[in-house]
């Protein structure tokens, strides 16, 4: 359980922005088990995300700005780490230019075109999602999408081929155990039953929209740049979770 601790305050510091005295807190023995303890970083987002959403509507904010708060808040929370991924990939794969240039222009710091188009779509469609939402919304499924979409991004990393500059994706690939795996699987099977028995089907539709958006923009971007890596999953996990939000929200 100490492990489990520890492990959990590692990836919090890593992937959060939220401040917290356990910052500074390594070690190197159970840096494995922080893809494990990923998911449950992203419960920790959720229920702020679905709080925040919960608490304008109870006092009648004005939907425009509700919508405008919620479609920012998760990137707010994670300080852009994957929201970094995925305008990165937008920049290299939209590019349409050959393997090795788009691995360069993946690795470049600098914001290209595509980056900043991809960006205003995702922020259009992501405000227009909480803007198309009903006051009797269930928002505590945005704790189920923000725990699946993290469940999807650490299997992801464990398992698929990394790129060869990834030094992301490979140092947690050389230590993934098999336990650890079968530990993320199970995180989110329970997650879609949870989703399901706690908010009825718009859970389990929801979460299963979060799942197919990874899968499906993963794939996309592990194709066009021939491996994984963090900005890769960036890529997925962000669109995964607009998925998610939209078959809430909309349908």
């Amino acid at each position: 359980m100490k492990k489990l601790i520890k492990a959990f305050c590692m990836s919090f510091s890593m992937f959060c922005a939220i401040p917290t005295p356990f910052a500074h807190v390594w070690e190197e023995s159970v840096r494995s088990l922080m893809l494990v303890m990923f998911p449950f970083v992203g419960t920790v987002i959720g229920l702020i995300w679905a709080l925040a959403a919960f608490l304008l509507n109870t006092f009648d904010a004005p939907q425009m700005f509700s919508a405008a708060l919620l479609a920012l808040l998760p990137y707010l929370l994670t300080g852009g780490i994957h929201l970094d991924g995925y305008m990165d990939c937008c920049d290299a794969i939209f590019s349409r230019r050959p393997l090795e240039k788009k691995r360069e222009i993946l690795k470049d710091s600098h914001v290209g075109s595509f980056a900043v188009i991809a960006l205003s779509v995702l922020m259009m469609f992501s405000f227009a999602a909480f803007a198309s939402a009903k006051e009797d919304e269930n928002v505590f499924v945005l704790v189920f999408i923000c725990t699946i979409s993290r469940a999807c991004s650490a299997l992801g990393v464990s398992l698929l081929r990394p790129m060869g500059h990834s030094e992301y994706a490979g140092n947690f690939q050389s230590d993934i155990k098999p336990d650890n795996i079968t530990a993320l699987v199970v995180i989110l099977v329970l997650t879609d039953i949870f989703s399901f028995v706690l908010c009825g089907s718009d859970g389990l539709i929801a979460c299963g929209a979060t799942v197919l958006g990874y899968v499906l923009a993963s794939m996309y971007g592990f194709k066009n740049l021939d491996g994984f890596s963090g900005d890769v999953t960036g890529f997925g996990h962000t669109i995964g979770e607009l998925c998610g939000v939209i078959a809430l929200t909309v349908f």
